[in-house]
């Protein structure tokens, strides 16, 4: 499996109680990653850091969780390349649930690469 990336997520959110971590950490565990070692999800303090390059992410799951977790006081983003269909969905995360995606060439278009 290794070499063969279909999908990146990378994002975090704050504040973050025990209970919305180990709710995390259980969906998460379905992730099918390229072999890479670590851990998807790191904890510091009331921030968790999302990070996963692979094949599959429980992504549908993961954004259920966040929305039944996420109240006034939640900050963060989740963004999602998907490399197969080559397109970037951003997840933003400021006391509701936002999303936006675009085409990862209009991404670079904008961002000057």
């Amino acid at each position: 499996m290794s070499g063969r990336v279909l999908i990146k997520v990378y994002g975090h959110i704050q504040p973050v109680s025990d209970d919305f971590f180990t709710a995390l950490v259980k969906i998460c565990s379905d992730a099918i990653s390229d072999g890479q070692d670590g851990s998807i999800l790191r904890r510091e303090e009331e921030t968790v850091r999302i990070s996963f390059e692979g094949l599959y992410f429980p992504l549908e799951e993961t954004l259920h969780l966040l929305a039944r977790h996420i109240g006034p006081e939640h900050r963060g983003k989740l963004d999602v390349l998907d490399i197969e269909n080559w397109r970037l969905s951003r997840h933003v995360f400021d006391g509701g649930l936002r999303s936006s995606s675009a085409g990862l060439n209009s991404v670079m278009d904008y961002a000057g690469l």
